[in-house]
């Protein structure tokens, strides 16, 4: 595991919006330093100048790592030598449609923002929305209470290339559940989530099929558990959700499905676009 200040620096640079494209590394963890370890003026240069190499690798690695789950990269290196980012870059050289989808970009960090601060309905709320921004046919956010962990049901159309798997009629049928942990979701977490997503798939428990809406049972193709975790899971969790074909995503997942949206309008900016999500949410809960 990396030192706790590692993670709390990445999640903060995250959060962040930059004013010129192109940042020196060590400029932006000196800054970081000082919002988020406390250190003055003085503390700061000499974190930055002594973690330098060691903070550059860990981004890139977790960058790395985001990517192979199939999170963008907002950051791109310029030079390696010199430690120098480029923050979504917009270059005019990119395709129009790469630009674009940068610009969108450029607003996952006020989306984070945001669903940092959901509380916990809320961000059950927002599973729901974020699967209708990505073609949900039908979503139910399940009423407040403890009913084998379920918090939400969706039905997401799959993108099958024979009429086996495409379209509307085999689409996933998704049972969810959202996770507002300030810490990673451990593996024991994830037992009465499985039990009950067992349950949904063979019927007849009186406790699961009162919340289990009449769209759901009556469409056809494969039940899958989705997890949704504000920070994220252990490795453990990880490999009990694999063995049992769960889903796993964390806030990161969201705050890039709202970004990348095309349903919210893009002139509204970063905070507008947020508030437009929040704005869904709390309709969803009225």
């Amino acid at each position: 595991m990396p030192p706790p200040e590692k993670p709390a620096l990445l999640r903060w640079l995250y959060r962040s919006e930059f004013a010129r494209d192109v940042w020196p590394l060590k400029e932006v963890l000196q800054r970081g330093a000082q919002v988020v370890l406390g250190k003055d003026a003085l503390g700061a240069e000499d974190y930055a100048e002594s973690n330098l190499n060691a903070f550059w690798n860990y981004l890139l690695r977790a960058q790395e790592e985001e990517n192979h789950r199939g999170i963008s990269r907002v950051f791109e290196v310029v030079d390696p030598m010199a430690r120098t980012l480029r923050w979504c870059p917009l270059s005019s050289h990119s395709p129009s449609t790469h630009a674009r989808r940068n610009a969108k970009l450029r607003h996952r960090p006020a989306m984070l923002s945001m669903i940092d601060g959901l509380n916990d309905r809320e961000y059950e709320a927002l599973a729901c929305v974020s699967l209708g921004l990505v073609g949900a046919s039908e979503t139910f956010l399940t009423p407040p209470g403890n009913e084998g962990g379920v918090d939400f049901f969706a039905l997401l159309p799959s993108l099958g290339r024979c009429h086996l798997f495409a379209g509307g009629h085999y689409p996933l049928r998704i049972i969810g559940q959202s996770k507002k942990y300030a810490s990673a979701v451990e593996a024991g977490e994830f037992k009465e989530f499985l039990t009950t997503i067992e349950e949904v798939k063979h019927g007849g428990q009186s406790k699961t099929e009162k919340i289990v809406p009449p769209w759901f049972r009556a469409a056809y193709g494969p039940i899958v558990g989705l997890v949704i975790a504000h920070s994220g899971f252990q490795s453990g969790a990880e490999t009990r959700a694999r063995q049992h074909g769960v889903i796993t995503a964390d806030s990161l997942d969201m705050a890039e499905i709202v970004a990348l949206s095309r349903a919210i309008p893009e002139h509204l900016g970063s905070g507008g676009r947020a508030n437009d999500c929040q704005t869904r949410i709390r309709a969803l809960l009225k």
